[in-house]
């Protein structure tokens, strides 16, 4: 019976102290996932990534330059479902085959509807790929990139329709070509305007920065993006974000 005894008294302790143990276990495990730098998550919440405003500049950036590289396939499209317009060259000089071809219209209207459906694809991409980043910095590259991509697409047709032209000056007479498409609702040179700026003209420089249809893009992607942070319940934007 003293036997008995004594390792029921032995037992005591080490069973209070058990008992403290699993107290004390839960609030260390707590303090763990409060208080370590590495912590992932708290009772099952994933933690917010560290945002910064380099970050969210690095993403635009590469936004854009997606965005503007995009320009290449987006001329290739255009020249391919764009009407063309039909010459017939004469001697000393040249005539379309229509008293009043719709191609020349119709150019600059294809080229403002892949635009708009690319503008839109854009935003909606962004908006769900890129959500770490979202805000008006990323809405910013979008735009850049908008304007990138249209320039590109209406360089590579400028560039097209200029051997179209060196095509036609040297053709024999009775010979028929098609104009290819190019932008004519547009008038863009920088460097005009930077010179009108030195001189304090700023009505001229104004008139040599018309986008026209090469706007039609970052206008798109502007307005769905905008309806998409309309629509978000968070204020900052984030899928991690708290509502």
């Amino acid at each position: 019976m003293t036997d008995d005894a004594e390792r029921t008294v032995n037992l005591r302790p080490d069973a209070s102290a058990s008992g403290e143990g699993a107290l004390v276990a839960p609030n260390r495990a707590e303090e763990t996932l409060v208080g370590a730098p590495g912590a992932a998550h708290v009772y099952g919440k994933p933690a917010r990534s560290q945002r910064t405003v380099g970050r969210d500049l690095a993403s635009a950036g590469f936004l854009a330059v997606v965005l503007t590289v995009l320009g290449l396939p987006a001329a290739m499209l255009w020249q391919i479902v764009s009407p063309r317009v039909e010459f017939v060259v004469l001697d000393g000089g040249w005539a379309s085959v229509e008293s009043y071809p719709s191609g020349y219209v119709e150019g600059d209207l294809v080229f403002a509807a892949i635009g708009l459906g690319l503008g839109i694809f854009a935003a909606v991409l962004a908006w769900t790929a890129m959500r770490g980043s979202r805000g008006p910095i990323q809405l910013l590259g979008l735009v850049i990139g908008s304007v990138g991509c249209q320039v590109v697409a209406w360089k590579i047709g400028a560039k097209e329709w200029q051997h179209f032209w060196d095509s036609v000056e040297n053709a024999p007479a009775g010979a028929h070509m098609w104009r290819p498409p190019s932008v004519l609702f547009t008038e863009l040179d920088p460097a005009a305007a930077w010179a009108a700026l030195k001189v304090g003209n700023f009505t001229t420089a104004l008139d040599a920065l018309q986008l026209g249809a090469l706007a039609v893009m970052a206008l798109a992607a502007t307005f769905t993006y905008t309806v998409c942070a309309g629509w978000s319940r968070r204020p900052s934007l984030r899928t991690d974000a708290p509502e």
